[in-house]
């Protein structure tokens, strides 16, 4: 493939984070969704987990210094190339990765927002394996991939936060497809195929787009 350094964007469950890690494992190299750094600083109990813990509960986002700070340490860690899963979803947070990476792929997931709320409905993280999973029954607590009874919502999904992920998407993050568009070609994929499909059609962007930011 051509690209090792991607930024997949889209709305808040479009499916990036399912993309990202089969994409990371194809490349061979490390995935960075912010959601969940962030979630394991919470649970670390750390100072930067302590304060982003009432933003991700409400839906808002942490405040974009508070995310470089963590995003910049871990670029310094990962040099030979990355996914990322949602990141950037600001403007500033834009604006700064381009200076520190200014060759990334970047691809976008369109997924209508009356898809997302019915995904959001059944969505679950398995807290034994970390998988994102959907389920076809509410009640279902076991996780397909590793067959843990553990299957739980995730705190920022319930659809009340999830309205106002959406409107902080709306607000904050679709600006930064105008952006992109300015330094070079953007890929767009429609996120409401088949997780196959859409796999197929990122792959494809990867290995055949040209790269222009």
């Amino acid at each position: 493939m051509n690209h090792k350094n991607v930024i997949l964007l889209g709305p808040p469950a479009s499916g990036k984070g399912t993309q990202a890690k089969k994409l990371a494992e194809q490349l061979g190299v490390p995935c960075l969704g912010t959601g969940q750094l962030l979630r394991a600083e919470i649970e670390k109990g750390s100072a930067v987990g302590k304060e982003a813990k009432g933003f991700i509960d409400s839906g808002r986002y942490v405040p974009d210094e508070t995310i470089l700070k963590m995003v910049g340490e871990w670029l310094n860690e990962n040099k030979d190339g990355w996914i990322m899963d949602g990141f950037p979803r600001t403007l500033p947070q834009a604006e700064e990765l381009q200076k520190l990476a200014p060759d990334a792929k970047v691809i976008v997931l369109d997924v209508p927002r009356e898809n997302l709320e019915q995904r959001i409905i059944k969505r679950r993280e398995c807290t034994s394996c970390g998988a994102t999973v959907a389920v076809t029954d509410l009640s279902q607590t076991r996780c397909r991939e590793c067959g843990a009874d553990s299957l739980v919502s995730r705190t920022d999904d319930a659809l009340e936060s999830f309205k106002v992920r959406y409107e902080n998407y709306e607000e904050l993050t679709i600006p930064l497809y105008d952006y992109y568009s300015g330094l070079g070609p953007v890929e767009h994929v429609d996120g409401t195929q088949a997780p196959a499909k859409v796999y197929e059609e990122v792959t494809n962007a990867v290995t055949m787009g040209t790269s222009g930011n």
